[in-house]
């Protein structure tokens, strides 16, 4: 056998048995071949936009921590003169200055505006959650100022008779004005009795109820861009502070008016085919509306039936209605979600841009319902990606980037298509609502969390009930 050479040829017919017989006839010990591994190539583990994984607290109170550091450092909470220069330490009533003006230099965070509502609201939901009192500390800071400086632009206003950075507080004449900032001032107000605070929200109270552009039915109304339009925006600029105000006072009015709002624009505004909300509906449009499923609009749905559903009691006339629509619009935007977690400008239109604001709001209402058992937990692990995909939005300096600028209810794909995006603007507060209740989601026991496996092939994260948890995946 000496010089052999086993050819392929000698591997066929008679010669077979030859190759085995030598094959057999090896030591045992001298076998080099795994039959163990695959030759023919590895299978592809997958490889992530953003971290498959699931957040520790203390991760997501760091990232809302970076939020709350620039916010205290750009509210710098000072009146200007604008023609010297000069600081106005305090307000002066026998010496009102014409050139009085609130620092704008950092933005709006100064100011009486509904984008520092959903802030406030968001740092007295994490300061509840963690104990952490500077998050709410600031909110009292901020109202202290407003409170201290409105009089004095009020008396401004009366006596040079041309409007000034308090006049669309004073003013009152718009949900945008009033309901969402005065929803995080009820929320102060029940851990800081302030009687300034209670006097400005009886009195928005009385605006809303009374005096806000309403149709017949009672449904919240706007008189642009058309006579008689309603906006899918309203649900939370309305819908937070009168499910606030029920919890304030104790009196239902409020409740069933939330209720109301929820479910009679709804008839305008969700689409079921879609179960998604149009951004705007006008009367005149007589039955065929164009629709535009701008994400921010169905964020403020999504916040807005969280906000009440949460204080309603299970029994509660209509609440099972507002519920159903809430679970019918978690199921179709959570199968609209991006592989890197978040979601479109316009949700249903994949070309346009990934937006944080509107992203942050589906995290909070996901993470949410999971958490109050509104929905199966089988919606936890979009709330995680989610949430994941949200933070690579959160900059160094605590700015939020990717964030849709003001968006007007139009009529036309070319004005939501290229809305602008930037870290400047004031509708970051979701991402605080978001990081509230995501904390209370990994740490919910109601829930078993199973993270997926490093580096495996095929293996998900997966949510159960705790009370489940016995019985094994298989």
């Amino acid at each position: 056998m000496r010089g052999m050479i086993i050819t392929p040829r000698l591997l066929h017919g008679s010669s077979l048995c030859l190759g085995l017989g030598l094959l057999a006839a090896m030591p045992l010990g001298a076998q080099t071949t795994d039959y163990t591994k695959r030759i023919n190539g590895d299978s592809a583990v997958a490889v992530y936009p953003v971290p498959y994984t699931v957040p520790k607290r203390e991760e997501i109170k760091a990232v809302l921590d970076r939020i709350k550091g620039y916010t205290v450092e750009t509210t710098t909470l000072k009146v200007f003169d604008n023609k010297t220069g000069q600081e106005i330490a305090a307000p002066d009533m026998a010496n009102l200055n014409p050139n009085a003006v609130v620092d704008r230099r950092y933005g709006n965070l100064n100011f009486w505006d509904y984008t520092n509502g959903v802030v406030m609201s968001g740092f007295s939901m994490v300061a509840e959650e963690t104990g952490d009192q500077s998050y709410f500390d600031y909110n009292v800071r901020f109202y202290d100022f407003t409170f201290t400086w409105m009089p004095y632009f009020r008396a401004l206003e009366e006596k040079t008779k041309k409007r000034n950075d308090y006049s669309r507080m004073i003013q009152m004449s718009a949900l945008d004005h009033c309901g969402s900032i005065t929803a995080a001032l009820i929320r102060t107000q029940m851990k800081h009795p302030d009687p300034r605070y209670r006097a400005w929200i009886d009195n928005v109270a009385d605006f809303i109820s009374n005096k806000q552009f309403r149709f017949e039915d009672g449904s919240l109304a706007r008189e642009r861009p058309q006579p008689r339009s309603v906006w899918t925006d309203d649900f939370y600029m309305g819908v937070s502070f009168l499910a606030q105000m029920g919890k304030l006072t104790g009196d239902t009015q409020y409740w069933d008016d939330g209720v109301k709002q929820i479910t009679q624009l709804s008839k305008h505004l969700f689409i079921s085919e879609k179960g998604l909300y149009d951004h705007g509906w006008s009367e005149n449009t007589a039955g065929y509306d164009p629709r535009f499923y701008w994400g921010r609009a169905n964020g403020w749905a999504t916040m807005a039936m969280c906000e009440l559903l949460s204080v309603l009691p299970k029994d509660f006339k209509g609440r099972d209605e507002v519920l159903h629509l809430y679970r019918q619009h978690m199921r179709s935007l959570i199968e609209l979600q991006d592989g890197t977690g978040l979601w479109h400008n316009m949700l249903d239109k994949s070309e346009t841009y990934l937006e944080t604001s509107a992203s942050a709001m589906f995290v909070y209402g996901l993470a949410k319902g999971v958490n109050e058992g509104w929905l199966s937990p089988a919606f936890g692990p979009a709330a995680i990606t989610g949430w994941n995909g949200v933070v690579t939005r959160v900059l160094p300096d605590g700015r939020v980037d990717g964030i849709c600028e003001g968006t007007t209810y139009a009529n036309d794909n070319s004005y939501y298509f290229f809305r602008g995006a930037s870290a400047n603007t004031n509708f970051f507060g979701s991402v605080i609502y978001a990081g509230a209740e995501m904390m209370k989601l990994v740490k919910n026991p109601e829930i078993q969390i199973v993270p997926a496996r490093p580096d495996a092939v095929n293996s998900a994260i997966h949510f159960r009930w705790t009370k489940d948890a016995a019985t094994p995946m298989r």
